[in-house]
C-alpha cells in the first residue's frame, strides 16, 4: 500500500529541525511518506526518511510581487508533489499555501505569531493584516483545512464570533523535551543574573530588558543582564549592530551571541526575561527556561502572559520599564519565590507543553484530515 503523502512547509530548514523536527518524526512513525519545502541549508541532512525540497521563499518580504511570484511557485511544486496534506508552518508559509489554492489534499495552516505584523500599527501593516486575515479566512471556511495556534489571540484574529472553533485546535507552542533541559540551582556567588534568550529584533524586547536591568544598577542594585541571541538579517524588525554595540559599551549588559548549550545558560541565571512587544506565538525560549526551572517575567502579550501564571512568575505591561524593572528587582530579593515559580514553571512544562504533547495535536490534526478524505 502506498504511503500518505505528508508536506511539511516552511521558509527555513533550519527552522524545521529547531522547532519542529518531532512533528517530522511523528509523522514517519505515524506511517506518512515525509518531505520538507523549504530554503535549505542542510540542517536536515542527517534525518533518515526525510526528503528535503529547496525552496528559497524568503521570510522577509510580504511585497505583493513577492508573494505572487512565490504563490505561483508553490503552485507548480504542489502540482508536482500531490501530497495528501500539506502541514504549513507559520504566518508566511501559511499565507501562501492558502492564496496557492490547492484542494487536493488536506491543509493545516499552522500560525506561529504574527511577528512584527502583529505589532506595527502603520497603515501598511493594516493593509497587510487584512489581506492575510481575509485569504486565511476563505482557506480555513474550505473543506479539509484546518487552523493550528499557539494562543488564544491568534485564533481571535482570524474568527468571528465563534465560526471557526470547530477547525482550530491549540499547540502547547512547538514542546520542549524536558529531559533535555535539567533544572540546575541557581549560581550562590556573584550579582543576580537576568538572562534574556531571543533573536535580537525589535519585537522581543531586548532593549526594554536592558533599560530596565541599566535603571535597577543606577539605582545601586547588583544585577547584570545576559543576552544569548543575534540579529536576524532578513527580519525587517532586525536590531541595527550599532545599537548591539551600545548595549555591549553598557556596564552590566553582557551580549553573548547565538548558545547551543541553552541548559548551562539558565544554570548561570536567576531570572529569565522576555519582555515581548507582541507577535508571539508561544516563545520557544519561555519553555526552555521553564523546563530549566527557571522563575520568568514576561509582558502580557499573548503566548507570554497567558503561558506564565502567576506562580511561575510576574507579569508586566508591555514596554513598562518602570513595571519590568520593579518585577526584576521583586524576584531579585525574593530566593524563596524564584525557588517556588522556577519548579512551577517546570511542572507546567512537563504537564502539558512537551514535544509529545505538540507532537500529538499535530498526529490529531493529520487523522482529521485524512479521515475526511
Amino acid at each position: 500500500m502506498t504511503k500518505p503523502r505528508l508536506l511539511f512547509f516552511a521558509t527555513e530548514d533550519w527552522f524545521v529541525r529547531s522547532h519542529f523536527l518531532p512533528l517530522v518524526r511523528r509523522a514517519r512513525a505515524e506511517g506518512y511518506d515525509v518531505a520538507v519545502l523549504a530554503r535549505s541549508s542542510g540542517a536536515l541532512a542527517g534525518e533518515s526518511g526525510v526528503r528535503v525540497i529547496d525552496a528559497p521563499f524568503a521570510r522577509g518580504s510580504m511585497q505583493p510581487w513577492d508573494l505572487a511570484r512565490q504563490v505561483a511557485h508553490l503552485r507548480e511544486l504542489l502540482a508536482r508533489e500531490r501530497p495528501d496534506i500539506v502541514h504549513a508552518i507559520a504566518l508566511k508559509p501559511s499565507a501562501l499555501l492558502a492564496l496557492s489554492g490547492y484542494r487536493e489534499g488536506g491543509r493545516v495552516l499552522a500560525v506561529t505569531g504574527r511577528g512584527y505584523l502583529g505589532v506595527r500599527r502603520t497603515m501598511w501593516t493594516q493593509v497587510v493584516n487584512q489581506e492575510l486575515r481575509s485569504a486565511l479566512r476563505r482557506a480555513l471556511l474550505q473543506p479539509r483545512t484546518l487552523l493550528l495556534v499557539e494562543n488564544k489571540a491568534d485564533r481571535d484574529w482570524l474568527s468571528r464570533n465563534g465560526d471557526l472553533d470547530a477547525k482550530t485546535m491549540i499547540m502547547p507552542g512547538a514542546g520542549v523535551n524536558p529531559d533535555a533541559y535539567t533544572p540546575a540551582p541557581e549560581p550562590t556567588a556573584g550579582p543576580i543574573v537576568v538572562g534574556v534568550v531571543a533573536r535580537l529584533i525589535w519585537t522581543k524586547g531586548v532593549d526594554l530588558a536592558v533599560a530596565a536591568v541599566h535603571r535597577l544598577r543606577t539605582q545601586g542594585e547588583d544585577i547584570v543582564l545576559r543576552i544569548a541571541g543575534e540579529a536576524d538579517p532578513e527580519s525587517p524588525e532586525a536590531v541595527s549592530a550599532a545599537e548591539v554595540e551600545r548595549w555591549r559599551g553598557l556596564e552590566g549588559v553582557e551580549v553573548l551571541g547565538r548558545m547551543e548549550d541553552v541548559s548551562a545558560f539558565w544554570a548561570g541565571a536567576h531570572i529569565a526575561c522576555l519582555p515581548s512587544r507582541g507577535g508571539e506565538g508561544l516563545p520557544r525560549s519561555l519553555l526552555e527556561a521553564a523546563a530549566c526551572a527557571r522563575p520568568i517575567v514576561t509582558s502580557d502579550a499573548p503566548g507570554c502572559g497567558d503561558f506564565v501564571t502567576d506562580e511561575m512568575g510576574l507579569v508586566t505591561p508591555r514596554e513598562n520599564v518602570p513595571a519590568l524593572a520593579g518585577a526584576l528587582h521583586r524576584l531579585a530579593h525574593d530566593a524563596g519565590a524564584r525557588a517556588s515559580m522556577g519548579a512551577a514553571a517546570r511542572a507546567k512544562v512537563v504537564a502539558a507543553h512537551t514535544e509529545e504533547h505538540a507532537a500529538a495535536v499535530a498526529a490529531e490534526a493529520w487523522r482529521r484530515l485524512m479521515v475526511g478524505a
